[in-house]
């Protein structure tokens, strides 16, 4: 597995994933639960790691960074982001696009290493959250997240770049229209603007964030989804059925 870490090839630890594809809401909940291992454990403990270093390698700080209202009812498209982790997964309909939801996670699990590896390395504090105030029930709940997620692990923002990268992927595995694209994209818009009025992250997290995910779709995820669809991993996922005793006949 180490030695494979970054092969396009499905893991083998994916065979009890992919033994739940005949039922949509398990084989989603599988791919959430490989979220919440993967990406959210690690991603708590950099956090932690750099809060309590309490040292921030540079300031991103621009004047339209403080210029940008904290607006309440964006909170909810900065929630939005736990529901693109299983968007693909939950509209897979076929074995192929499942094939797929489970390389793209694959792939977007890799990417985010060298974002981790930022995160400590060059890591940033957000001077911004004094401005979240408010009874409302959209406050409390972000007042919340901001009592775990410490003001770090800035740039580039994760928000930014797994959303982006959902987006960009969903039109290869779908057959998508234009009215399905724009909501995504206008989705995404506000998500991304919902990083800055939640206070959670600078105007140079966006854009760093943009910028990231351009590179790893193009160079990493969207290269790897093509292969998919060729059925150049066929054999892999053959194997992973071939340990799967439920999916023998009867």
């Amino acid at each position: 597995m180490k030695s494979k870490l970054f092969d396009s090839q499905p893991w083998t630890l994916w065979r009890p994933v992919w033994k739940q594809r005949k039922s949509r809401l398990a084989f989603t909940s599988s791919l959430g639960i490989f979220f919440l291992l993967f990406m959210a454990i690690p991603y708590g403990l950099v956090n932690r790691i750099s809060s309590g270093i309490e040292w921030t390698a540079f300031d991103p700080s621009l004047s339209i960074d403080e210029a940008i209202p904290y607006v309440p009812i964006l909170n909810v498209a900065y929630f939005s982001l736990y529901v693109y982790y299983v968007l693909i997964p939950f509209f897979a309909s076929n074995e192929m696009q499942q094939k797929c939801s489970i390389v793209f996670s694959q792939r977007l699990f890799v990417i985010t290493i060298p974002v981790f590896v930022i995160f400590l390395l060059l890591p940033v504090e957000v001077d911004l959250r004094g401005e979240v105030v408010g009874e409302d029930v959209l406050t409390s709940v972000l007042t919340l997240i901001h009592n775990f997620d410490k003001a770090f692990n800035a740039w580039p923002s994760l928000h930014v770049v797994h959303s982006l990268c959902v987006v960009l992927s969903i039109p290869l595995i779908f057959n998508t229209n234009r009215v399905t694209l724009t909501a995504l994209w206008i989705g995404w818009i506000l998500l991304t603007i919902s990083t800055m009025s939640t206070q959670q992250h600078y105007l140079f997290d966006a854009i760093t964030g943009i910028l990231f995910a351009l590179f790893a779709h193009y160079r990493f995820i969207k290269p790897a989804i093509m292969n998919c669809l060729e059925n150049q991993y066929d054999e892999a996922f053959e194997a992973l059925q071939a340990n799967n005793v439920d999916t023998s006949s009867g």
